[in-house]
C-alpha cells in the first residue's frame, strides 16, 4: 500500500510540474542594446519581440518601440539605436523615402556594411500582398491564384492604381496572363470588407493584415510567384520580409545574437504575424503583452 501510495505521488507531481525553461538559442549575458521600432503596429510588434527574446537570452535591452523607425536604426551615427527592423523590400528607399531602384538584399546588406550596419536573416513572412477570398469560395475550390483565374467568373477588387503596379497585382497579373481591365478598383478599406460579404470574389490586400483571420477569409498562394515582379515581369528581389539589423560593433562584440533573433525570424510566418495583428489591431490590445505572450507559448522565452 505504502508503495502504491508513493507511486501516485510521485504520479501527480510529475503531471503538476511546471513545464521546463526554455533554453536560449545563444547566451547574451553581458550584451546591451537599444531596441527600436515603429511606428507601424508590425514594427512596433516586432520590436517588442526583439526586445522579449533578447532579454531571455541574458541581454539588457531598453525598450525604444514605436518611437524611431528603419531610418534611425540604419543610420548609426545619428541614433541612438543598436538593434531594431527594416523591410528588405523597401530598405534602398528607407533612408531618403525616394522610390530608389530595387536592390537585392546582398547589395542593401553589404551598403549598410560600410555604415556600420550589420544585416540579420529575414522573417518567414514576406512583406507582400495578398489575393484574399471568402470562405465558401475556398471551399469550392479555390486555394491558388491559379484556380482563381481559371474562373471567369471571378471578379477581383483592389485598390486604385494597383493594377498598374508592376511589383505588386500589375506584375501578378501579367504572371497569369489576367487582364487589367477586369480589375474593380475599391477603397482600400473596402476591399476586405466587400470580399468578406462576396461582393468581390477575390480583394487584394496586406499580406499579413489581421483583418483576413478575423473575417474568415483564406490568402491564397501565390503558385506562380507573381508578386515582387520586375518591370519586364522578370523575377527580381520581391519585397522580401523584416530583418533585423543591429549596430555592427555590437553584433562583432556578441555575434550569437544573429541565433537568438534567428530562432525567432524563422518562427514568424504569415499565419503568425496575421493572428498577432489581429489581437493588436482587432481585438485591441497591447503589442507588449501581445508579443511577451506569444513568445513564452513559442517556447522562445519563460
Amino acid at each position: 500500500m505504502t508503495a502504491v501510495l508513493v507511486g501516485a505521488a510521485l504520479l501527480v507531481g510529475a503531471c503538476t510540474a511546471p513545464p521546463p525553461r526554455p533554453v536560449p538559442a545563444a547566451d547574451l549575458h553581458g550584451a546591451r542594446y537599444v531596441v527600436a521600432g515603429g511606428p507601424t503596429d508590425q514594427l512596433v510588434l516586432l520590436c517588442h519581440l526583439a526586445v522579449a527574446v533578447v532579454q531571455a537570452a541574458g541581454a539588457e535591452a531598453t525598450e525604444q518601440c514605436g518611437k524611431l523607425g528603419a531610418v534611425d536604426v540604419r543610420l548609426p551615427a545619428r541614433s541612438t539605436v543598436d538593434l531594431g527592423w527594416a523591410y528588405v523590400g523597401r530598405a534602398d528607399r528607407d533612408l531618403d523615402g525616394g522610390p530608389d531602384r530595387p536592390a537585392p538584399f546582398a547589395a542593401i546588406a553589404a551598403a549598410d556594411a560600410a555604415q556600420g550596419v550589420t544585416w540579420l536573416a529575414p522573417t518567414a513572412f514576406a512583406d507582400t500582398d495578398a489575393l484574399v477570398v471568402g470562405g465558401p469560395v475556398a471551399a469550392g475550390g479555390v486555394r491558388t491564384v491559379s484556380d482563381l483565374v481559371a474562373r471567369p467568373w471571378a471578379v477581383l477588387c483592389a485598390p486604385p492604381g494597383a493594377a498598374t503596379d508592376p511589383r505588386g497585382l500589375g506584375g501578378l497579373l501579367a504572371t497569369y496572363g489576367v487582364d487589367p481591365a477586369v480589375v474593380r478598383p475599391l477603397d482600400p478599406g473596402a476591399v476586405l470588407a466587400e470580399t468578406a460579404r462576396g461582393r468581390c470574389t477575390a480583394g487584394l490586400v496586406p499580406g499579413t493584415s489581421g483583418r483576413i483571420p478575423a473575417l474568415g477569409l483564406v490568402a491564397l498562394e501565390d503558385d506562380r510567384g507573381g508578386f515582387g515582379r520586375g518591370v519586364d515581369g522578370a523575377p527580381g528581389p520581391g519585397r522580401g520580409g523584416a530583418a533585423p539589423v543591429v549596430r555592427t560593433s555590437l553584433y562583432a562584440a556578441h555575434p550569437q545574437v544573429a541565433a537568438v533573433l534567428g530562432a525567432l525570424t524563422s518562427r514568424l510566418t504569415d499565419d503568425v504575424v496575421r493572428e498577432l495583428d489581429r489581437r493588436i489591431t482587432v481585438e485591441g490590445r497591447d503589442a507588449r503583452d501581445v508579443a511577451r505572450g506569444w513568445a513564452r507559448d513559442a517556447g522562445l522565452t519563460p
